[in-house]
This record gives structure tokens, sequence and C-alpha cells, in this order.
């Protein structure tokens, strides 16, 4: 936790150059946009009304993915993070769909044909309803099904991936569906069954990890970790500091203590990660309070902390926490690849502002010795957002629903540009 904050005064501007190789690009979701994910627990929840938004077509990208491609190659990219649809693949328990199988074999082979490298996720929020329905991350066989389920992808879709992360965001998964109950299964103060979706949600990534090591060689393994900045609101203030020391620790190191990795400064972790995936995005400030929330505090959005601007989420424009993020997490002596980081807005100034500042946050980190190996952008195209719907933009393309037309933002040349010279100026 950085009790005091990164400063705020700004830095001359700079030009950073990237390392050979870096990876450049940006990141989908299945069930955000492929459409008709008929056999997840999201989709239930939805057709059941349980959820204020129903996913439906999404951007229909299960079909138009090579249009997708195109657009990510045309731009400069030269990688592409997506997720695998688990509920596709096992649509009932133990029978695998050849037809799913084969498409997302297509997939890795559409992206080799435009030279973008997959990174490869299994798990991105969504679950099988079969597995949902027998108890989902709460039964202590849940590890087991999902190694099998990373083996099986491993062995039969064949391609050469590099890079694999195992779940995405597991810290929110479990927040936002045993914690505050706004996502399936919509529990909310469960915390019983939070601290065990936790358990086994890491004991599930160490498995899966062992699995896709025996089953190819050469690959990098980690997870896309949700990495928020936390600040109290007041730093002399003792509660403040409690509570957003319990915080940091629940959102920032709780995972990596449960899967064995250890942060050591020099040293690399000894835990089941081969590199380490960082979805940034804003700070939290948060101060003493009452109630549920009294453990972990309260945000606080009092003006005299001097915020950035705010996205459409309410979510502070902070890239300072960047460089701090990075440089953090690099103490676990392992690569690094932001995974995630975009902005919410309808403002295309405030869009692009938000991706130069960010990308040249990293050009920092990677100057003050951080190894960072790539930036991917969220998202390629405007998605579903979850319990929000279509409403949040973050798309290097906007989508036209009644459509499915993708149309170019501002900032895209801006990225295109960073792609294909490697390098970015922060002036």
């Amino acid at each position: 936790m950085n009790n005091g904050g990164p400063s705020r005064e700004p830095m001359l501007p700079r030009v950073y150059q990237f390392p050979p190789g870096f990876l450049w690009g940006a990141s989908t979701s299945s069930h955000q946009v492929e459409g008709n994910n008929r056999w997840n627990d999201w989709w239930e929840y939805e057709r059941r009304g349980q959820l204020p938004h129903a996913s439906g077509d999404a951007c229909r990208h299960y079909e138009l993915f090579e249009r997708d491609f195109d657009l990510a190659r045309s731009w400069g990219h030269n990688a592409h993070r997506f997720s695998i649809e688990w509920s596709r693949l096992e649509p009932e328990e133990g029978k695998w769909d050849a037809d799913a199988r084969d498409h997302y074999r297509r997939v890795f082979r559409a992206l080799a044909e435009r030279g973008l490298e997959p990174v490869v996720t299994l798990h991105h929020f969504t679950n099988p309803a079969w597995f949902a329905r027998r108890g989902g991350w709460s039964r202590g066989d849940s590890p087991r099904l999902f190694a099998r389920y990373a083996e099986y992808v491993a062995r039969e879709i064949g391609a050469p991936v590099r890079y694999w992360l195992t779940i995405n965001e597991p810290t929110v998964y479990v927040t936002q569906g045993f914690v505050t109950g706004e996502w399936p299964p919509c529990l909310r103060g469960a915390w019983t069954h939070a601290v065990r979706t936790m358990r086994n949600l890491a004991r599930a990534h160490v498995e899966a990890y062992a699995a896709l090591h025996r089953s190819r060689d050469g690959i990098q393994v980690g997870f896309a970790h949700s990495a928020p900045v936390i600040e109290p609101c007041h730093p002399g203030r003792r509660l403040d500091r409690a509570v957003a020391s319990v915080r940091d620790f629940l959102l920032n190191e709780a995972f990596f203590r449960l899967i064995g990795a250890r942060s050591r400064a020099g040293t690399r972790s000894q835990g089941a990660l081969d590199f380490i995936g960082i979805n940034y995005y804003t700070r939290n400030i948060v101060r003493a309070g009452f109630g549920l929330g009294a453990l972990v505090g309260r945000q606080c959005r009092s003006d005299h902390h001097d915020f950035g601007p705010l996205s459409t989420m309410g979510w502070e424009l902070y890239p300072e926490g960047m460089v701090a993020t990075l440089e953090r997490f690099s103490s676990y002596g392992l690569p690094l690849m932001i995974t995630e980081n975009g902005i919410a807005t309808e403002d295309e100034a405030l869009r692009r502002r938000f991706l130069l500042q960010h990308v040249a946050a990293a050009g920092e980190a990677i100057a003050r010795g951080v190894n960072l190996v790539g930036y991917l952008h969220w998202s390629l195209i405007d998605n579903f957002e979850w319990a929000l719907g279509t409403a949040p933009k973050f798309g290097l393309a906007a989508v036209d629903y009644s459509t499915q037309e993708r149309t170019a933002r501002p900032c895209v040349a801006d990225f295109a540009r960073i792609c294909r010279e490697n390098g970015v100026s922060d002036g």
C-alpha cells in the first residue's frame, strides 16, 4: 500500500522506446463479445431476470471474429488477449463439444494468419451452468474440474500458445458474486462462501498451472490480477491507515499468498506463476466507516483529494498509479504484462489522454527497471459490461448494436502509431 500516494508533480516530457518484441494489442472476453453463450451461469441468471441486463447477441464476435482481428491487424497490433468460453466446450459435465473445439481452432488460426500473438484466458467470470448448479467454486472438486478443462484446451485446440492466464481477476469475481451480490451467484455478504471460493480458485490456478505445463513445453502461465492503488483518506489517521491496509491486503496480496507466491525484492517468486497479468484502471481512497464494510473502509470522494477526471463509471484517471503498481508487482521477480487498461467514456479527448498517459507510465516503469513484456488495452471493441450492460464505452472501436458495425475511435490513430513505432512520448 502506498500511504502517501505517488507524487502528482508532472514529469518533464520524455520519449519512451519499448523493448524489442514488446506485445501491443487489446483484450476481449467471451461472454462480453461472443453473444448467445447459452450454456453458462450468466445466461441463466439473465434469462431468469436476476440481472439488470441481458447479453443477447452482444457483439456477435463468435461469428465476426475475423473481421475484428482484421481491425486489430490494421491498427498495428501484434497480440490479442481473449478468453475461451468453458461452457461452450463442455456444455454438459464430461461431454466435450467438437463444434466449439473446431471454432476455437479457427480463432487461433485466424490470429496466426494476422500475426497476432494469442494471450489466452481460461476463466473470465463465467461458469458452465452445470458447474454452477452443482455448487460452483464452493465444491471441493471444482479445482480438479477446472484443471481438466485447462488440459483439454491445451491438448485439443492445438495452437502454439505462449501466454496463458488461468483466471481473470479472482478478487473481483469473489467480491461481486459473494460480497456485493451484483453478479452470479448473487449472494450478498456471504463471507463463508467468499473465503471458500477464493481458496478453491487459488487451488484451481495451481492445478491448472501444473496441467498446462504437463501438456505443453515452453509456455508462460499466470493469472490476470485486478490491481487498484489503495490509499487512506487521511494518512495521519490510524483507522484510515488500518482499513486501507486491510483492503489492500485482501485485494492485492491475498490471492498471491494462497497460490504460494511471495514478493521478494530481487528474487523470483516460488509460487505457481511464470508471469503476472496486471489489470490497472484507477485508485481507491478509503476511510474508516461503520457497518458491513467497516473492516475494509468506505470509498472517499471528498474534493480535498484533488481527483483527476472521472470515467462514466466514476473511476479516476490516475496514470501515476500505473508506475507505482508495476514497480510494486515487479518485486515478485517475474515478467509483467498489462492485460487490461482502459477507460469508459464518451469524451474522446479524455480517452486519448488516458491512453497516452498510461502508455507513457508503462514506459516510465520500464525505464525504472520493470520487466514489462506487453500492453493490452481494454478493450478492442465496445462490449457487454456485465451488470452495467452495454452503456460503458471502453472500445477502441465503437459498436452499433443494431447493425454490428464497428467504427474506430479517434485514439486508434495514436495507438496505431505507438504500436508501429514501439514507442511513445509523454509530452
